[in-house]
């Protein structure tokens, strides 16, 4: 493995029941837990946030997200309601709920931040308008509860998962009804989560209208999925295609993310491991090994420094990822020091 270190900074132990997810924002980490609380913090010290914990679900929370600038925070309960949060001032400022009133299972914005998307277990996503708070339509196609679904970083594509396998991508900036591709062998047992890489993708010269894409997926197979997605605005001509398959967990991947500079992939199983992985060579870079039981969750904060893992043992732990060339650089001074501390050694020696 290539030299990437994992430092243990903070360990968080306030929850009283199983973490279920993580979010960072610039300034702040939420953590969601079945104990029906979702908890902020400060990501400059780890300290609580003074109006944590936040407490307006009545049951189980399974998501939490942060928009683009981190002025809302999403959260969905198997209570079926999902809630609209000013991070600012920890006040709830919309709730809405499908239709069919069941639960919440997984919830996105989009990157410009004019849209948030909830999956449910209605087998349903629903669409609604951030700045009106109202419901715009509703995407079905699953047949299974929608367990995870992400914005493509441009906010033109949405790919949602659910636990039949299925991988399915809709057009993100206009909301049409109709999937523009999907692949029924995503995963054999079930996705679990998904999310696209924020800095890989660009337009080809062939194809000038055409952006292509890196999504990484995770399921119920012990596998990580990384996918070459192409596309173009406003087009029907999207395509899903395998280009690697990363082995090493042996239990469900429950969770996986990407840094947002887009060199690491972390993902996070029921083995009690999290795995961090070079997403462009499909390599294995670290395992970590500190939760005691399943690693429900995972997420990297803004500046791709540290990572967040939470877990069925109720606790959330704060890694300091260190790569390669960090090492070096860090390696090189500390040599420079010593030499350089040497020749005062000398040089004191014959004065």
């Amino acid at each position: 493995m290539t030299s990437t270190v994992a430092s243990l900074v903070q360990s968080i132990n306030v929850h009283t029941n199983d973490i279920n997810a993580v979010s960072f924002s610039s300034q702040l980490l939420a953590t969601a837990s079945s104990d029906k609380t979702v908890r902020l913090w400060n990501t400059d010290d780890f300290t609580e946030a003074t109006f944590s914990p936040l407490c307006g679900h009545t049951y189980q929370v399974y998501c939490c997200v942060f928009s683009s600038f981190g002025k809302y925070l999403a959260t969905g309960s198997m209570d079926g309601k999902l809630i609209l949060w000013d991070t600012k001032t920890g006040q709830r400022l919309a709730s809405f709920q499908h239709q069919s009133k069941n639960c919440i299972r997984s919830c996105c914005f989009s990157p410009d931040s004019t849209t948030l998307v909830s999956g449910c277990d209605d087998n349903t996503l629903c669409l609604w308008d951030l700045g009106l708070r109202k419901f715009i339509r509703s995407l079905e196609i699953h047949e299974a509860s929608v367990v995870t679904c992400v914005y493509s970083p441009d906010s033109v594509f949405l790919v949602s998962g659910s636990t039949d396998g299925d991988l399915t991508v809709w057009d993100g900036k206009y909301g049409h009804g109709k999937p523009l591709t999907f692949t029924m062998d995503g995963h054999d047992l079930g996705v679990t989560g998904c999310d696209f890489s924020p800095t890989y993708g660009s337009a080809t010269v062939s194809e000038p209208l055409s952006t292509h894409y890196l999504l990484a997926s995770c399921g119920n197979d012990n596998l990580v999925k990384l996918w070459d997605m192409t596309g173009g605005l406003g087009g029907p001509n999207v395509k899903l295609s395998l280009r690697d398959t990363l082995m090493g967990h042996t239990c469900q991947v429950m969770s996986c993310c990407f840094s947002p500079n887009g060199t690491l992939l972390a993902s996070g199983s029921g083995d009690k491991t999290v795995r961090l992985w070079d997403p462009h060579k499909g390599e294995p870079l670290h395992c970590i090994e500190s939760h005691s039981r399943f690693v429900t969750c995972c997420a990297f904060s803004a500046d791709s420094v540290f990572l967040a893992t939470g877990s069925n043992d109720r606790t959330v732990l704060l890694w300091k990822i260190t790569q390669e060339s960090q090492l070096t650089g860090i390696q090189i001074k500390l040599h420079v020091d010593i030499l350089y501390t040497n020749v005062l050694h000398v040089s004191c020696l014959f004065n």
